[in-house]
């Protein structure tokens, strides 16, 4: 299972079936699926997904992060990034005028099980074009 922070929509149905991953969109609520598994925020979302996984240290294994920028406050977070610890994917558009490569850098230095992988032509809008890829680390012993 996959919990999805940041989008209504299955970012890519027919790979997301391909590869047997049951997605669940966040709506605020706990998710009530034994563990462990993957969490994946897009944008500003990706802090959200970070406090899921903080929450949930012994069911979230896989964390991915997709354009997420940097916190306004890191105190104002309510838990500390060096807690987190999911082995963390961090994807990020050098393109990207909102986040890019430095805002990687940046979560790449405080969290503490951490690749970061830059999009050379990619955007903030990175979710779609990175799913195969998010997928791979969420999730990577499911194939239908």
């Amino acid at each position: 299972m996959v919990v999805l922070f940041g989008s209504e929509v299955d970012p890519d149905p027919e790979l997301t079936w391909a590869r047997g991953i049951t997605l669940v969109g966040d709506d605020g609520t706990e998710v009530d699926q034994p563990g462990p598994f993957g969490v994946v925020g897009w944008s500003v979302a990706g802090l959200d997904a970070l406090a899921f996984a903080a929450r949930h240290p012994g069911l979230v294994d896989r964390l991915a992060l997709v354009a997420t920028p940097i916190p306004d406050d890191e105190a104002a977070l309510g838990f500390e990034l060096s807690d987190i610890t999911a082995k963390t994917l961090l994807l990020f558009g050098a393109k990207d005028p909102l986040t890019g490569s430095r805002h990687g850098t940046w979560w790449q230095r405080r969290l503490p099980d951490a690749r970061l992988e830059i999009y050379p032509q990619g955007g903030h809008d990175l979710l779609v074009p990175a799913w195969k890829r998010t997928l791979s680390h969420l999730a990577p012993h499911c194939k239908r």
